[in-house]
């Protein structure tokens, strides 16, 4: 089913906004309330954007400076158009247009207005931030770029008139050098991942159509061609558009003389319209036609009515509320049809008679589908959020018609709550249209929580009930799981809906998780009050700070203050030539602020002591880590796997291993694991950090008590089992200590205590301890070996371990289920993981003067420093080590 971004009453809202014909007006705070920027999915519009707008579409020119970026990968947008939209169907699906080809730098020209009556404002503040009021019968905006470099000047005007369903974009392109000049006639269009793309030479239309997201858009031309393609080929989505004018596409331009290309630039609703308004724009006449899509109970929503010429693909569009589709198909001869499909009820092909009348109706009838109601409840049978999973069962049916019981496709891997085969429910409770058949149905809540494993049968036109009660079987009292690395379309490496990531932490039980998109500062806040589930998962902003030296230039940190409506939400920006200057600058953003700073899927080898990769080693980047308070050490069942060879020294040969290198070389970074994940099908969830905090209620979680109980290591790594460790001294004050703490122990006599445990969809069989990251062979327990000391229970192990260590020690125990496997819940990415926890080490002081590091690179030799530079001295707070208890930080859950 189509997802829709806006809800309906702010389209009205929107729409009845006062119009004077055609508008331009700078975005101000003092006009935020009125709306003036569009909705939409990858919407991008800040303060000092110009809106422009009539009664048809709106469209955002990002203020030209050179500053202006609309994501991580949409950069130099300044008087591009960034926002494209219908303005009564607010739903802006477009990256970026770049008049030019993207390789201009534009500045401020002008605006002006025609007609009667025409008003015109401009001022500027005292920060030279421009706001513009124009209103006329058209309105014009243009913006120049400087020629330099033997590149011309590009001046471009954007033009919108009353009435019209289209901007006229003229790029004008002027030699002023003394010699001839050749510029490519180009211009390029960021519509990503969903979108399909091609070049209609014979129509003169370039598109790109988002059939799910339900947004078009189109370029036609005026005095020129499209260049290369054919629809019926299609094209990369972020391949240039490419003009033919008088036969060239790249023009030589004489001194003092200019070139100038004129297109049509618009939005609508579907490809089907888009080629509509572009037929119309070439004088082309087109059929009208009309189809309602039903079945024996009304009016079918989100039908995809796709028309072909013979075996060609011409265009899609999708029905309405009222099951209705109201297009304009070329007047012409062929073989034409059209077929009608929905979810769960198959499709019906239809011929066309496109040549002989004027006017086509079209009713279609479809079968019902089958519907699945669940009711899905925690354990005292209220609401609970859940992720459901509809396998096609394998049945010997099934075997021999495939394509009928496939798995069930709900949407795209970037959308939200029908997600491919899931449903991501936030209160268990939902309806769902589905093909009739047989289903296997997996209904989960993360790894606290024993799966349920159920089968139904789903026949055409009936409600068939999924009734489950998920129960928490794994105690984490004391512990609180969190993801702190994730992404959605704000990013700009990704075009998921922000909507859809948060459902898919939610629904992985994911307990604290801050936003971190790439570049960006932003919140989860709002979709979790959509939802009305703030109680259930605690967030704060924060950002991803990513450099373009990969992989070491990327930081995590929050919270931080999100501005927004502004450049990056407020954030700061990279150095991609400096690293270690990034680090300090987010380190040290919002005036020194108590923040958690991490280092995101590190090459350590690289850090410590080769910068450039060669297998030499120098001064690396290490003094980055004087800024870091945890890093990614993932994947974690690396650990039992450490490398014989530093083979490529351009790849970190295993992360987990070099993190233990550097504990003996005395970096106290805890480490964490995260997802990283950029879409939602099973993005979330297959990696998670248990932190240790005062209160097991997510709603009265307080973020730095996440950010302090982090920084000190006060953390458990795990794709799935839960697991505790406690060591105590033997002698002494016989006081015990967990992850990330210091215990001293003097004989070096201790017991651990580990307790793991697992739900019903995985099982571990292997718990190992490392001494300073070395595994210890007596402290090596397996299932098969030591069958008596594992369970099938929920604890699946609980012992003490005696340990008797004869210097200074870390200590760290890892588990594992080298006979088990994630499976099914966690999806075919990962159904084949092999459940994993680690700890962060415990340091052990033998001797009593405190707690040294052994400096062992456990037979592995990496470059590194003599001297390691002291973690936290850029930092307003300071890392002390030695902590009986949690902080006490007074509850702030969900601010940010």
């Amino acid at each position: 089913m189509l997802r829709w971004t806006l809800p309906a009453a702010l389209w009205t809202i929107f729409a009845a906004l006062p119009l004077s014909a055609a508008e331009i007006v700078t975005i101000t705070k003092d006009n935020l309330s009125q709306n003036l920027g569009p909705a939409g999915k990858e919407a991008d519009w800040i303060l000092g954007d110009h809106v422009m707008r009539n009664d048809k579409i709106v469209a955002v020119v990002a203020n030209p400076v050179p500053t202006r970026n609309a994501n991580m990968t949409v950069k130099n947008v300044g008087g591009c158009i960034i926002d494209l939209t219908e303005i009564g169907r607010l739903n802006d699906q477009l990256s970026a247009y770049y008049p030019g080809g993207g390789g201009y730098v534009y500045d401020f020209a002008n605006v002006g207005g025609e007609g009667d009556n025409v008003r015109s404002e401009s001022s500027s503040n005292a920060n030279g931030q421009r706001s513009l009021i124009v209103n006329g019968k058209s309105v014009k905006f243009s913006a120049t770029a400087k020629a330099e470099k033997n590149a011309p000047q590009v001046d471009v005007t954007y033009t919108l008139a009353d009435g019209d369903d289209f901007i006229v974009v003229a790029t004008k392109y002027t030699n002023p050098y003394d010699k001839p000049i050749k510029v490519e006639l180009k211009d390029l269009v960021r519509a990503d991942k969903t979108f399909t793309s091609a070049v209609d030479v014979d129509a003169n239309v370039i598109w790109w159509d988002d059939e799910w997201f339900g947004q078009a858009y189109g370029i036609v031309p005026q005095g020129a061609k499209l260049a290369g393609g054919n629809a019926a080929k299609g094209r990369g989505s972020r391949d240039p558009v490419r003009y033919d004018v008088g036969g060239f596409t790249t023009a030589e331009i004489a001194p003092g003389k200019s070139v100038e290309v004129v297109a049509r630039l618009f939005p609508a609703d579907s490809l089907l319209a888009a080629r509509a308004i572009a037929a119309r724009m070439n004088d082309k006449p087109l059929v009208e036609t009309s189809i309602s899509v039903a079945d024996d109970a009304g009016p079918v929503r989100g039908a995809i009515v796709t028309v072909f010429n013979g075996k060609q693909k011409y265009a899609g569009g999708r029905t309405d509320d009222g099951g209705k589709l109201d297009v304009g198909l070329p007047k012409a001869d062929g073989d034409w049809r059209m077929v009608v499909s929905a979810i769960g009820r198959g499709e019906r092909e239809i011929p066309l008679d496109l040549m002989t009348t004027d006017t086509v109706r079209v009713k279609a009838g479809l079968p019902r589908p089958g519907i699945v109601v669940a009711n899905i409840t925690g354990e005292g049978g209220g609401p609970i959020p859940c992720k459901v999973q509809f396998r096609a069962k394998q049945t010997e049916a099934a075997a021999d018609a495939k394509a009928k019981f496939a798995d069930p496709d709900f949407g795209p891997d970037s959308t939200d709550t029908a997600v491919k085969n899931l449903y991501y429910s936030h209160n268990g409770k939902f309806r769902q249209e589905i093909a009739p058949g047989e289903y296997d149905v997996v209904i989960s809540y993360g790894p606290e929580y024993d799966a349920v494993f159920t089968s139904i049968k789903v026949v055409r036109g009936k409600e068939t009930p999924l009734a489950a009660k998920l129960i928490r079987v794994v105690d984490s009292k004391g512990w609180v799981s969190s993801d702190f690395h994730s992404h959605s379309t704000p990013s700009g490496d990704n075009t998921t809906s922000q909507l859809g990531r948060v459902q898919n932490l939610l629904c992985e039980h994911i307990e604290f998780a801050p936003c971190t998109e790439h570049n960006r500062i932003s919140t989860y806040i709002p979709h979790l009050k959509r939802m009305g589930v703030e109680h259930l998962m605690a967030t704060c902003s924060g950002m991803e700070l990513t450099g373009s030296l990969l992989p070491v230039n990327h930081q995590n940190a929050f919270p931080l203050v999100e501005r927004p409506h502004t450049q990056d939400g407020g954030g700061p920006v990279v150095d991609n030539a400096n690293p270690v200057a990034q680090v300090e600058r987010l380190a040290l953003w919002d005036d020194g602020s108590d923040k958690l700073v991490q280092m995101n899927h590190p090459n350590l080898v690289q850090i410590l002591g080769d910068r450039d990769t060669d297998g030499k080693a120098d001064t690396g980047f290490e003094n980055m880590f004087g800024f870091v308070d945890v890093m990614e050490v993932h994947p974690p069942h690396e650990i039992f796997a450490a490398p014989t060879s530093l083979d490529d020294a351009r790849k970190s040969p295993n992360t987990i291993f070099n993190w233990m290198q550097m504990l003996n070389l005395g970096y106290r970074i805890p480490g964490v694991v995260n997802t990283d994940a950029h879409y939602s099908f099973h993005g979330s969830g297959f990696l998670r950090n248990y932190i240790k905090s005062p209160t097991d209620d997510p709603a009265k979680i307080a973020t730095m008590d996440m950010v302090h109980a982090s920084e000190h290591g006060w953390l458990v790594m795990t794709n799935g089992p839960f697991m505790e460790v406690d060591l105590t001294a033997a002698n002494g004050e016989k006081r015990s200590a967990g992850p990330g703490e210091d215990l001293a122990a003097p004989g070096g006599k201790g017991t651990l205590h580990v307790r793991v445990q697992c739900p019903n969809w995985f099982d571990v069989d292997r718990v190992q301890v490392f001494i300073n990251g070395r595994p210890d062979k007596k402290l090596n327990f397996t299932r098969r070996d030591n069958g008596k000391l594992f369970s099938r229970d929920i604890v699946r192990f609980e012992q003490d371990l005696e340990i008797a260590l004869e210097s200074d020690a870390h200590v760290i125990v890892a588990t594992i289920g080298e006979s088990s496997a994630l499976g099914v819940v966690m999806g075919p990415d990962h159904a084949k993981d092999k459940p994993v926890a680690v700890a962060n080490p415990i340091f052990v002081d033998v001797d009593g003067d405190g707690f040294k590091s052994n400096g062992d690179l456990l037979g592995l030799p990496i470059p590194h420093q003599d001297e390691i530079t002291p973690r936290g001295h850029a930092h307003v707070h300071t890392h002390e080590h030695e902590h009986d208890a949690v902080p006490t930080t007074t509850p702030a859950t969900n601010q940010e």
